[in-house]
């Protein structure tokens, strides 16, 4: 089963290292195997995104050095 972001993650891990240098603590905005630019802030992406590319899966990710795990919870799980 294919994952739904699997090329964009996979595409940030190659360039990781080349953003870390020029664009460290801005946010990237990846759609498949290209980056599409770097924003100074979250929503600005995610604007730039929905415009560019429409109501389809893109990646938004702050570049940082030291990756945070974030957990969230559904309110649809069953107990």
């Amino acid at each position: 089963m294919s994952q739904v972001l699997d090329a964009e993650i996979k595409t940030y891990e190659q360039q990781r290292d080349n953003l870390l240098g020029t664009s460290e603590g801005k946010f990237v905005l990846i759609r498949g195997s290209q980056v599409v630019g770097v924003f100074d802030s979250k929503m600005d992406a995610i604007a730039a995104g929905y415009q560019q590319f429409g109501n389809v899966p893109f990646l938004v990710k702050q570049v940082v050095k030291i990756e945070t795990p974030q957990n969230f919870v559904s309110n649809l799980l069953a107990v």
